[in-house]
């Protein structure tokens, strides 16, 4: 009673004025207890989010009714939300838990985004950080895989987390606190179920059996906070550029070679952008410019010495995507992807920040847009037509540059220009030439 107690939720709600949270409640032991709680702290707003998995038929429907009731008894907001679990888990190819768990905090992170919470507070307790502590040792892991579950995850929050599945339910008896017992934790064709059946073995012969695991997993907590910040020292080492929005990160290949372990460290930096595997990595440090790695979101390009690391959605977002230009006398920049600018007979001298072309030459409307497939242009002081993309090659452009690299069209489809790289040779200055036209980034 001492250890458990509205006062030890203080710490992770210390606000000047009074703010609104909402807690996921099973109706199980743990997350009925943590809602009594919050109740009786007094510059916390508490709304409650219940999901109904549909997976116990009428079980699961008076878990709903059991919360409904004490919402209403408590006159506090209900949110429920109803999921065909099984038919999700088999569309997406998931095993129930892994269905139950997206559907839940897919739902939650929504809850945030349409109502002012500061958090979601969740029931989590430290015999469940046991449990994942094993669970991911069973199934392989590395450091960050044996913290178990974090008391904090942005604006998901875990207040129970230092305490004991045996010390809540304590206090529930203590307190009279009413909650609903679900039968599936006793099936053990689920994993931490059977983990759980067979920790409960080691805690009944041994009291210390908390307690040990409970210093390992906070010095793991403490060497594991080490590591990260060696990682991002390597991290800012490596990189030559990196921006967030639109998120793209160019790397040194060079540097990333000197790295050791290396394979420790290319797991580390990469995972989380969804490449573990670590001989394919290895193998594209040294490959040809345009190799490529790809995942689900991401994918790093070889680019000369360099590693480029975009989101898919980076490459493709200018394909296909053309924008018009009606005239000189009205141009709307807003709504054009780059910066550019007309010039009426500048100097005719040439300029390193300015191409000079026959303005005579140019049909309106022009046209804005990336290259595509069997395009060909006449490049300046060249004899003869050129593909696009075998320029593109010799210049060594990498994947990133193609896709963002403009084409200046003409009104009959030429190309006039490759924008900040190279003039068509068709409408360069000449001594006949009356007016000129610059074009400048």
């Amino acid at each position: 009673m001492e250890k458990i107690s509205s006062n030890h939720l203080k710490k992770y709600f210390s606000f000047n004025s009074k703010k609104k949270v909402c807690v996921a409640v099973s109706g199980g032991l743990d997350s009925m207890v943590l809602i009594n709680l919050l109740l009786d702290l007094p510059k916390i707003e508490s709304e409650v989010a219940h999901c109904n998995f549909s997976l116990r038929d009428q079980e699961s429907n008076k878990d709903e009714i059991f919360i409904r009731n004490f919402c209403s008894e408590k006159n506090i907001i209900c949110h429920v939300k109803k999921f065909d679990t099984l038919n999700f888990s088999k569309k997406h190819k998931l095993s129930i838990q892994m269905s139950a768990r997206k559907l839940r905090y897919d739902w939650f992170t929504e809850l945030l985004e349409n109502n002012s919470y500061e958090y979601i507070v969740l029931g989590h307790h430290f015999d469940d950080s046991i449990e994942t502590f094993f669970m991911n040792i069973f199934r392989g892991t590395g450091l960050k895989g044996l913290l178990g579950i974090p008391k904090e995850n942005k604006k998901f929050i875990r207040p129970l987390s230092d305490f004991t599945k045996e010390e809540i339910l304590y206090y529930a008896k203590i307190k009279n606190i009413k909650w609903r017992y679900d039968r599936s934790n006793l099936d053990i064709k689920y994993l931490r179920n059977k983990i759980r059946s067979v920790l409960s073995t080691f805690h009944s012969f041994s009291f210390s059996f908390h307690n040990g695991l409970k210093k390992t997993i906070n010095h793991l907590h403490d060497e594991n906070f080490l590591i990260e910040n060696k990682i991002e020292e390597v991290r800012q080492e490596i990189t030559i550029e990196k921006k967030d929005y639109p998120f793209f990160w160019k790397i040194e290949c060079k540097k990333i070679k000197k790295l050791q372990p290396l394979s420790f460290y290319l797991f580390k930096l990469f995972s989380p952008y969804g490449f573990n595997d670590i001989h394919s990595m290895k193998y594209l440090i040294d490959a040809q410019s345009g190799k490529q790695l790809i995942s689900k979101i991401y994918r790093i390009i070889k680019s000369r010495n360099n590693w480029i690391l975009v989101s898919h959605q980076l490459l493709s977002e200018n394909k296909n995507k053309t924008y018009m230009i009606p005239n000189l006398k009205i141009i709307n920049k807003k709504f054009l992807p780059i910066d550019i600018n007309f010039f009426y007979d500048p100097e005719k001298k040439s300029r390193k920040d300015m191409f000079l072309m026959d303005f005579e030459k140019i049909q309106f409307p022009l046209l804005l847009r990336t290259w595509r497939k069997g395009d060909f242009f006449y490049p300046l002081k060249m004899n003869g037509k050129k593909k696009l993309s075998k320029y593109y090659k010799e210049k060594k452009f990498s994947l990133l540059e193609k896709e963002h690299t403009w084409l200046l069209i003409n009104g009959n489809g030429y190309i006039i220009l490759i924008i900040g790289n190279r003039l068509d040779d068709r409408f360069k200055v000449t001594e006949n030439t009356k007016k000129i036209l610059g074009v400048k980034i």
